[in-house]
């Protein structure tokens, strides 16, 4: 894996907002902890990209993330593109967007951007670098503790193809309004409002679900 996709992958994660355990991204990287340890430690001495730190783990620099945000921009575009037009389900969107992303110029990505009308949003929820401001502060999981009887919004999807893959066998979808009935070691149990049915998700994939506490209805 090169540094600019073990980079990527880093940003996936959140690392422009917060620190990132080895352990999370050995995971996602399919490295061992150590090799992971090692290369953030040499990145983070070698460039001025990535900072690591002991127990904490790395995050992305101001620059890392001024660096990165062309790429994560050519790959959302990408990824909204083949989902759009081309009818790809997420799963092979993030797959094959993933292929494609530095392998065109960016004149091929202007002209994709004026294309599909400048949007800000990939077909996951995440915003589009350059098209959308940055989120500055981190987002609610499904696994987080939330407020009994509150509901809540999906609003966006980690990227991975093992959450998109599970997605594809269950209904939930960005903008639904969900409330959790209850959490167990392994599993999740939430009540979807759209499909009025209650759903059991695995904690891999409901700690892959950003959501967004859901503001009362006023009415005049």
């Amino acid at each position: 894996m090169s540094d600019l996709n073990f980079l990527k992958l880093i940003y996936e994660l959140g690392g422009y907002l917060h620190n990132v355990s080895n352990g999370d991204i050995a995971k996602k990287a399919h490295l061992s902890n150590a090799s992971v340890t090692e290369r953030t430690r040499n990145l983070s001495k070698n460039t001025d990209l990535l900072s690591y730190t002991r127990y904490y783990g790395s995050k992305l620099t101001a620059n890392g993330i001024t660096i990165l945000n062309p790429y994560i921009q050519q790959q959302r575009l990408i990824e909204v593109w083949l989902v759009n037009d081309l009818g790809f389900s997420l799963e092979a969107a993030h797959k094959e967007s993933d292929i494609l992303t530095n392998q065109i110029n960016q004149h091929f990505i202007d002209r994709l951007n004026d294309r599909l009308n400048y949007p800000k949003f990939c077909p996951h929820g995440n915003i589009i670098p350059n098209n959308s401001p940055m989120i500055t502060t981190d987002q609610l999981t499904l696994t987080d503790e939330l407020i009994p009887d509150q509901e809540y919004v999906v609003k966006s999807f980690a990227e991975d193809s093992y959450v998109f893959s599970i997605l594809e066998t269950i209904d939930i979808k960005l903008q639904d309004t969900v409330r959790l009935l209850s959490s167990a070691e392994d599993n999740i149990i939430i009540f979807n409002l759209r499909t009025g049915t209650k759903q059991l998700l695995p904690k891999t994939l409901a700690e892959s679900i950003r959501i967004q506490k859901k503001s009362p209805v006023v009415i005049d």
